[in-house]
């Protein structure tokens, strides 16, 4: 009786160790992570992000009208075929002026916009291509969720639309996140706007921001940061007359010992992030060296000549199909490089 019962027990034994490895392989492959890619697109004093999980892609805005063959080509050269959503932010040009030429090539999946208009040639060539291409465009409404391949994000912005005729707050904004890793962005949203993100009760806590409205001082506040707390800054910014970035927005960064990337320092920015760690191919400012792009960025802006040619180019350029050979704007400028007319790089 005494063998009868022991058997019994190491039996039941058995069985408990055996469902706690199966538990085990199960949480093992439920906290499996996939790799995800965020491209910040050189597109100067614009914005253009393209966002890569498990085959999937998304593009957010997609820079000035003159940006739109190179943004095609940096697609293409990623042999992407189908873009499963685009957002345009808000309907300024220096966020939608390229999207009508990627609708065209690329087949669409889900376009997202504000409902809100303008009266812009451009703004009507965005929605003849997207009328064209038999699309219709999805209004954001706030809390909602979308998968993109292994990654998703949620709609944290517009949270009204009674922003009277500043176009920027109106901005789409999305917190993306990828297993552990989070990123946000908030379009070109300023301070009363802002406010209203901040009260929606989703959390903004995140890895990566991506300073609003290229890095100016009414998009990033002290109040933001704080709900933010990122480890990692990007600023897509080009030659302006504007300030930008602005000298708060860089004071905030610094004092709070936030990594910060440039797009007029490094050129086009990508972010890899593998669900727990996030890595760039770029180089971080040096806050102490930082003034507004009017004044300084020539010394640290990069930009890429040819072995043959006397142009210099940003990074996506068609033009360096052939060679590809990087140096700053001041070098280019010294040894009588002048701006290539197809990319527009900054002068």
């Amino acid at each position: 009786m005494k063998i009868r019962i022991k058997r019994i027990l190491c039996y039941l034994l058995l069985v408990s160790i055996l469902v706690s490895l199966s538990g085990a392989q199960q949480t093992n492959a439920a906290t499996k992570y996939y790799k995800m890619y965020v491209n910040y697109i050189d597109v100067g004093e614009s914005d253009c992000v393209l966002i890569q999980s498990d085959g999937k892609y998304m593009l957010i805005d997609a820079g000035n009208n003159g940006d739109g063959d190179n943004i095609v080509d940096y697609l293409e050269n990623k042999k992407i075929k189908k873009l499963d959503y685009v957002i345009c932010t808000h309907p300024h040009a220096d966020h939608i002026g390229g999207m009508d030429d990627v609708i065209k090539t690329f087949d669409i999946g889900k376009v997202i916009a504000p409902a809100i208009s303008n009266t812009t040639e451009t703004y009507e060539d965005l929605l003849k291509a997207i009328k064209n291409k038999g699309l219709k465009i999805t209004k954001p409404v706030v809390g909602t969720k979308y998968a993109i391949g292994k990654a998703k994000f949620t709609i944290i912005a517009p949270n009204s639309y009674d922003y009277g005729d500043n176009l920027n707050n109106y901005s789409v904004g999305i917190k993306l996140t990828n297993g552990k890793n989070t990123f946000i962005f908030i379009g070109d949203n300023e301070t009363k706007a802002i406010n209203d993100i901040l009260k929606n009760k989703i959390s903004l806590k995140a890895d990566v921001y991506m300073c609003g409205h290229h890095g100016s001082d009414t998009s990033t506040t002290k109040e933001l940061l704080k709900a933010i707390s990122p480890k990692y800054a990007v600023i897509s910014v080009g030659k302006n007359s504007y300030g930008h970035p602005g000298e708060n927005t860089i004071s905030l960064l610094a004092n709070s010992k936030i990594t910060t990337y440039r797009t007029d320092e490094n050129s086009t920015i990508v972010a890899t992030s593998t669900g727990t760690n996030i890595k760039f191919n770029a180089t971080a400012t040096k806050f102490n060296d930082s003034k507004d792009t009017s004044t300084s960025a020539n010394n640290k802006t990069i930009v890429y000549i040819t072995e043959t040619g006397t142009k210099y180019h940003k990074a996506t350029c068609s033009m360096l199909n052939q060679s590809k050979i990087k140096t700053t704007l001041k070098e280019a400028k010294a040894k009588g490089y002048e701006p290539c007319k197809k990319c527009h790089p900054p002068e």
